[in-house]
């Protein structure tokens, strides 16, 4: 009985913890390094990694209060909301700007989105941010090795995006830390430029729906 009496509490006991993970909804918890908004913070952006020409800003910010639909001036693709705010920004100020709206700035995750967002949310034949920061491999051009401010992993990414930088361009963590791309341009659809991170560019901002 005593051994019975173990197992039935046991096994209640397991039952009430499973119950407990699922009542989490675990895929949207922001907690560490895991749960995440559809592959978000998964990889996070470390803190050596600095844009040094915008006073040493690192992206740190999580989104918390996650938008329930797409309100207005934002489109929808699959389960997210895209928004391209006016104007040429530098990328730290482009990046808190998309953090106000519970955002990041966009970072394609295949090529049939970085189309889909071309052609229905840019307005303007002209550079973008990416929301690629940094490399885990110091100064290199290999896309798989970079971070993204919304933590997404781009060696998943890479092999659906199949995008390269242009040559002689590259990434690292402080003077040339971010990348950007071309509206409507074969050149640069694909090859990405470097920059500093101070120069002005236009942006657009990427909402996952919770």
């Amino acid at each position: 009985p005593a051994s019975m009496f173990l197992i039935v509490t046991a096994a209640i006991l397991g039952a009430a913890s499973a119950a407990t993970v699922i009542c989490t909804d675990y895929g949207k918890d922001l907690g560490g390094g895991g749960g995440s908004f559809d592959g978000y913070y998964v990889k996070p952006v470390p803190t050596n990694c600095r844009i040094q020409h915008r006073g040493n800003f690192s992206p740190q910010f999580r989104i918390q209060n996650p938008m329930s639909d797409c309100r207005g001036g934002w489109r929808k693709w699959r389960n997210k909301c895209y928004h391209e705010h006016g104007g040429d920004h530098p990328w730290r100020e482009g990046e808190q700007m998309c953090n106000r709206d519970q955002a990041h700035i966009w970072q394609p995750n295949d090529r049939e989105e970085y189309q889909w967002v071309e052609q229905n949310v840019m307005r303007h034949n002209t550079w973008y941010w990416l929301g690629t920061i940094c490399n885990s491999e110091g100064q290199n051009t290999n896309v798989a090795a970079f971070f993204t401010a919304s933590g997404e992993d781009m060696r998943q990414i890479q092999q659906r995006l199949n995008a390269r930088m242009h040559p002689g361009h590259h990434i690292n963590n402080h003077s040339h830390p971010c990348m950007m791309s071309h509206r409507n341009n074969n050149s640069w659809r694909w090859q990405y430029h470097h920059q500093h991170g101070h120069e002005g560019r236009r942006i657009v901002c990427e909402a996952p729906l919770g």
